[in-house]
């Protein structure tokens, strides 16, 4: 019994793993890049991607993998726009990891020049194939996130609620920017807005 004891202090067992650690997984972050009023593109950036080996042979992570499509660009009017215009443009949204994920997605917005024009647009977001992303298209549908004259410049939640996604799967959304009745100083002014798109893996069953 003493030598059992003494060999116990000398080589302690080796602690036993908690199960719940290999269970974590640390979800990725999706940035979309610029869209700018008058400049009429959407650039979309790099997507933070993750897989994780926790170290022991056949015991792998999955992964969280937002993407949207590249190339989207507001189609603007003749001579650009004018007060009281509103320009459309779709974002397929696209699940591109393993797991079921949500996502939100958040705004900010600056003006391109001392004029203030993004002070004074407004903004809506639309759950709307792209063959529908227009004023006809999204005209009687509530749209799924909304900011009011005034866009912020800091990153600001455009959506109230998070949106789900399973794995392989893919959304289409349509964003509308809409110029107000506004005078003379907002000529030949612009803006840039960017859209970020934050996903983690669904909390309820990732598994879908």
């Amino acid at each position: 019994m003493d030598d059992d004891l003494l060999r116990d202090m000398i080589t302690p067992p080796v602690p036993r793993r908690d199960p719940a650690r290999r269970r974590r997984l640390v979800g990725t972050v999706a940035i979309l890049g610029l869209a700018g009023l008058g400049l009429t593109t959407l650039v979309t950036s790099a997507i933070f991607t993750d897989n994780d080996d926790t170290g022991r042979t056949g015991i792998v992570t999955g992964t969280v993998d937002i993407e949207a499509g590249e190339d989207v660009a507001f189609v603007l009017p003749p001579g650009n726009l004018a007060p009281g215009d509103s320009i459309y443009s779709p974002v397929t949204v696209t699940n591109a990891g393993s797991l079921a994920l949500t996502y939100g997605v958040q705004y900010s917005a600056t003006s391109a020049d001392g004029k203030g024009l993004a002070q004074v647009l407004t903004l809506e977001l639309f759950a709307a194939p792209a063959a529908s992303c227009t004023e006809a298209g999204v005209s009687g549908l509530t749209p799924i996130g909304t900011a009011d004259s005034g866009l912020s410049g800091s990153a600001t939640n455009l959506t109230t609620e998070d949106r789900g996604l399973i794995a392989g799967a893919n959304e289409d959304l349509c964003v509308r920017v809409n110029v107000p009745d506004i005078g003379n100083e907002y000529q030949d002014s612009s803006a840039d807005l960017t859209l970020t798109f934050l996903a983690q893996q669904d909390p309820v069953d990732p598994h879908q």
